[in-house]
């Protein structure tokens, strides 16, 4: 049996590029839906496709994708929330089952404020159910306005989560999707909003972290995930109400210009 024909146009995915975007871009030379063109075109019989493709498609799936476009298969799965097992989730999706154990060593097996035992417990009673860290209930489905007028570039995985309120390339406020494209349809000046400097800074070293690996501080360089890098993001979404009245949170948010007590994720 002769290998796989790869297909004749296949344009590269961008950095931090989300699977779904990238599809979208890849289907369209072909003037056909995604779901169409995965079906009946990867020579998989019987594949199951999720309506998410961003979160954790098959396997088959994106082995497939890799013969028909050259891409590397670990760079494929890196385009989804499950390719970022164990970096910023322990598991993806998270199971009710497992769902107070993993928020449980979210919010307390790292802390830099807490000694181990000292940090409350907190019983979770989500409704809808807690998907896991910075997993949303309803994806967050935003854009940069400048990003999504160039046809050639997609939409980054990371503008999903509350990980990141801008672009950090054009430097403006991340906007919903859908009133980016109305207004693009409607022939609308779309406002840039710029992001104040503290919370400019931390997207660009949360962009740097993603894509280098490394973080450069003032001094020194660090690896994500050590405490430095991570805190800020970490204590923004604590779980206990006393975290935020600790006298090294109130200094960190006075320095970044969020008032003390906040405790959703920034933007």
């Amino acid at each position: 049996m002769s290998p796989p024909r790869r297909w004749p146009l296949h344009p590269q995915p961008g950095p931090l590029e989300a699977l779904s975007s990238w599809l979208g871009r890849l289907a369209e030379p072909y003037e056909m839906p995604v779901h169409e063109l995965l079906r009946h075109n990867l020579g998989l019989v019987g594949l199951t496709l999720s309506a998410d493709l961003d979160i954790d498609p098959p396997m088959t799936m994106l082995a497939a994708l890799a013969e028909k476009t050259g891409v590397d298969l670990a760079r494929l799965r890196s385009m989804t929330l499950a390719g970022w097992v164990p970096w910023l989730f322990d598991t993806v999706p998270v199971g009710a089952q497992d769902a107070q154990r993993v928020f449980d060593a979210y919010v307390r097996d790292n802390s830099v404020l807490f000694a181990r035992k000292a940090a409350t417990h907190h019983v979770l009673r989500f409704k809808p159910e807690w998907a896991g860290p910075w997993l949303l209930p309803r994806p967050a489905l935003r854009a940069c306005p400048d990003c999504i007028a160039d046809p050639d570039r997609g939409l980054s995985l990371m503008w999903r989560l509350p990980l990141m309120t801008s672009c950090v390339e054009h430097d403006c406020r991340l906007l919903e999707i859908s009133e980016v494209r109305a207004a693009l349809v409607l022939g609308r000046d779309i406002p840039r909003e710029p992001l104040p400097a503290p919370r400019a800074d931390l997207d660009r070293h949360t962009h740097q972290a993603l894509t280098t690996g490394r973080v450069a501080l003032p001094g020194r360089s660090v690896t994500p995930g050590c405490g430095s890098v991570s805190c800020a993001p970490s204590w923004t979404r604590s779980a206990s109400p006393r975290v935020v009245k600790a006298p090294a949170v109130r200094r960190c948010c006075s320095r970044s210009g969020r008032p003390p007590g906040t405790r959703n994720a920034p933007g």
